[in-house]
């Protein structure tokens, strides 16, 4: 709830991931910015105007919303 909350006051734009399927699990390129969630341990990005959570040491999908 509390990263819901975050996400919608901070807004990002949309980027888009060639060959990356959105699953739990699935790694996003260094290219690809994260960006933090205070007193959050994971960060996120928007990908294809789907919010992704996103654990920064190993850059894998933790979580997806639509």
């Amino acid at each position: 709830t509390v990263i819901r909350e975050y996400v919608k006051k901070q807004p990002l734009a949309s980027v888009k991931v060639p060959g990356v399927e959105l699953n739990i699990g699935s790694a996003l390129p260094e290219t690809v910015e994260l960006h933090e969630i205070p007193d959050v341990q994971y960060r996120y990005v928007v990908v294809d105007n789907r919010t992704v959570l996103v654990d920064p040491g190993t850059r894998k999908i933790v979580k997806v919303y639509d």
